[in-house]
C-alpha cells in the first residue's frame, strides 16, 4: 500500500479514537456495571462505536476542506453533550431540542459555566489541530473511492439491528439521530387526520377523567390480582377495580400509544396513523385537557399529545441510556397544577416511565423491599431473581404514586384509568424485556378508580365495571372506555368495547 495512503488510514484512526475517547466515553462511563465481565461487554461496546467512528473518520478525511468544515464542529458538539453527560447525566432527546430552541437567550446562558467554555475551547482547538494537520500532511489517493467506502461501510454497519440504536444513541451519532427524530415529530405535527368530534355530546357538567398510561407493567405481578409478592399494598386498601386480562396486540410503546388512544383496533390498526384520538373529542365537549408527560415523544404519537389544550413534561433529558433517578413522582408538581387550574371539566392524561428498563431508575430505597436488584446494565449479567426483584420494585413504586393520585381525587368527581402499554419478559423462556412476541409482553395491567362522588353520579359505571373486570378485552377497549368515563356519546362509540357498559 502506498504510503501517503497508510498515513490518511492511520489519521483517520486517530481521529476517531479521539472523538471515541473524549466524548463517546461519557456514555459508557455512566453505565452501571458490575463485574470483570460486564467491563468486557460494555469494552467491546465501546469499541464497536470505535469502529463506526473510524468508518466515518474515513470518510471525512477522503478530502482536506470536508474535514475541516465538518470535525471541528462535530468536536464542539461533542463536547458539549459529553459534558453535560458527566455533570448532569443528561443525554441529548428532541424534547430537550424543543426546549432549548423555545427558550429565551437567557435561559439557555444560564447553562453555560467557565468550565464548559473551557471544555469547549479545549477540544475545538485540538480539532483545528487535526484539520491543519490533515490540510498540510495528509493525501488520500482516489478520495472519492474514500469517501464512497467510508460511507458504505459505516451505512452497512447501521443496517445490522445489533448495532443500529446502540450507535445512533451515543456521541456523536446521537446528534443526527435526534435532531432528525426532532424534525419527524415536527413532521407529524402537520399531517392531517380525520376529525371525529362531529356529533359529540356530554351528558354531565362537571367530571375529572384521569388517565395513566402505565409502561411494562404486566397483570400477573400485581398482589390486587394474588401475585403472591404484596407488590400493590396501597391500592389494595382503595376500592380499585382491576382488569388482569388485557391483551395487546402491540409490546412496544412507539406502536401501542397510537392504538390505545385512538379508534384502531386489531383489524384495522392504520385507524392510528388516519384519525385524531379520543383527546379531540373531549376538547369538542368543552373538557380542557392536559398531557403530562416523563417519557419522550416519538413521532408516531406526538400529534395526540399536542391534541391536549396543555402539554408539560418532565425529565426532558432523560432516555433509556440514562442510568439515574427517573422518577413518576416528579409528575405530581404538574398534576397539581392541573388540578388547581379552572374547569368543571378536564382530563388530564399522565405518560409513566413506569418500569422501563433500566429499573432501578425507577424507585427510591425506600420502596424496594425485594432484594438482591441488579447490579449491572448488562442483562446476561444479572440473575433471573435480581430482574424479577428490582421489577417488583418498579410496581411498588407505582403503588405509591398512583396512591398520591388517587388521594388527591378522593374528594372529587373524578375517574382514573390505569392502562399499561404493554407487558414485559423477565427470563421466561430466555426472553427478556419487551418488543418481542412473548406472552408476557402482550398482557399489559389494567384498574379504574372512582371517587365516591363519580360514583353516585353514575351509579350504573361501578357495578357494570365489577361485572366486567374478569372478562378478556384487548386495549381496543380504551377509546371506547375513555368516552364513556367522560359521559360523551358519540356515532362512534362502541359500547361492547367498554369496561364501563
Amino acid at each position: 500500500m502506498d504510503r501517503r495512503n497508510i498515513r490518511y488510514l492511520l489519521f483517520s484512526l486517530a481521529s476517531a479514537f479521539y472523538v471515541a475517547l473524549a466524548f463517546t466515553s461519557a456514555d459508557f462511563l455512566m453505565m452501571p456495571f458490575h463485574t470483570l465481565r460486564d467491563i468486557v461487554i460494555v469494552g467491546m461496546q465501546w469499541a464497536v462505536l470505535f469502529v463506526a467512528l473510524s468508518f466515518l473518520m474515513l470518510a471525512l478525511a477522503s478530502h482536506r476542506l470536508l474535514y475541516a468544515l465538518i470535525f471541528p464542529p462535530l468536536v464542539l458538539l461533542s463536547s458539549v453533550l459529553a459534558y453535560f453527560r458527566l455533570t448532569m447525566n443528561a443525554v441529548l432527546t428532541p424534547m430537550l431540542l424543543d426546549v432549548t430552541f423555545d427558550n429565551d437567550l437567557r435561559t439557555s446562558a444560564d447553562m453555560v459555566t467557565p468550565v464548559l467554555i473551557l471544555v469547549v475551547l479545549a477540544s475545538t482547538i485540538i480539532a483545528i489541530l487535526f484539520a491543519r494537520y490533515r490540510w498540510k500532511r495528509i493525501e488520500a489517493l482516489r478520495a472519492a473511492i474514500a469517501f464512497l467506502a467510508g460511507c458504505a461501510l459505516l451505512c452497512g454497519m447501521l443496517q445490522v439491528d445489533a448495532f443500529e440504536r446502540p450507535i445512533s444513541e451515543r456521541i456523536p451519532f446521537n446528534i443526527y439521530y435526534t435532531a432528525e427524530k426532532y424534525f419527524e415529530e415536527k413532521e407529524a405535527l402537520t399531517q392531517e387526520r380525520a376529525d371525529l368530534s362531529q356529533g359529540a355530546v356530554c351528558r354531565t357538567d362537571s367530571a375529572l377523567v384521569v388517565l395513566v398510561i402505565g409502561e411494562s407493567l404486566r397483570p400477573d405481578h400485581l398482589s390486587i390480582n394474588g401475585y403472591e409478592r404484596n407488590t400493590t399494598p396501597r391500592l389494595a386498601k382503595e376500592d380499585v377495580i382491576s382488569f388482569p386480562s388485557i391483551y395487546t396486540e402491540q409490546t412496544y410503546t412507539m406502536r401501542s400509544i397510537p392504538h390505545l388512544l385512538t379508534r384502531a383496533d386489531s383489524s384495522d390498526y392504520e385507524r392510528a396513523y388516519r384519525e385524531k384520538s379520543f383527546i379531540h373529542i373531549y376538547n369538542s365537549c368543552g373538557y380542557t385537557s392536559w398531557w403530562l408527560a416523563n417519557q419522550e415523544a416519538s413521532s408516531t404519537f406526538v400529534s395526540f399529545m399536542h391534541e391536549c389544550d396543555t402539554l408539560k413534561s418532565v425529565n426532558i433529558e432523560k432516555s433509556a441510556y440514562t442510568y439515574d433517578k427517573w422518577l413518576d413522582a416528579d409528575l405530581l408538581p404538574l398534576f397539581d397544577q392541573a388540578l388547581a387550574a379552572p374547569g368543571a371539566r378536564k382530563l388530564i392524561i399522565l405518560h409513566t416511565i413506569g418500569s422501563h428498563w433500566w429499573y432501578n431508575s425507577h424507585f427510591t430505597p425506600e420502596f424496594a423491599p425485594f432484594q438482591p436488584i441488579v447490579q449491572s446494565r448488562v442483562i446476561s449479567s444479572c440473575t433471573d431473581e435480581e430482574i424479577r426483584n428490582s421489577y417488583d420494585n418498579t410496581i411498588v413504586y407505582t403503588d405509591y404514586f398512583l396512591s398520591l393520585l388517587i388521594q388527591r381525587l378522593k374528594p372529587r368527581n373524578a375517574i382514573l384509568i390505569y392502562q399499561s402499554d404493554h407487558g414485559e419478559a423477565l427470563g421466561e423462556n430466555g426472553v427478556y424485556l419487551h418488543a418481542a412476541e412473548t406472552p408476557e409482553a402482550h398482557r399489559a395491567a389494567c384498574f379504574i378508580y372512582m371517587s365516591p362522588a363519580y360514583q353516585k353520579a353514575h351509579p350504573d359505571v361501578y357495578p357494570n365495571a365489577k361485572r366486567n373486570s374478569r372478562t378478556p378485552y384487548r386495549t381496543d377497549h380504551l377509546f371506547h372506555t375513555m368516552l364513556d368515563a367522560g359521559s360523551i356519546e358519540t356515532p362512534y362509540r362502541n359500547e361492547s368495547l367498554s369496561l364501563l357498559k
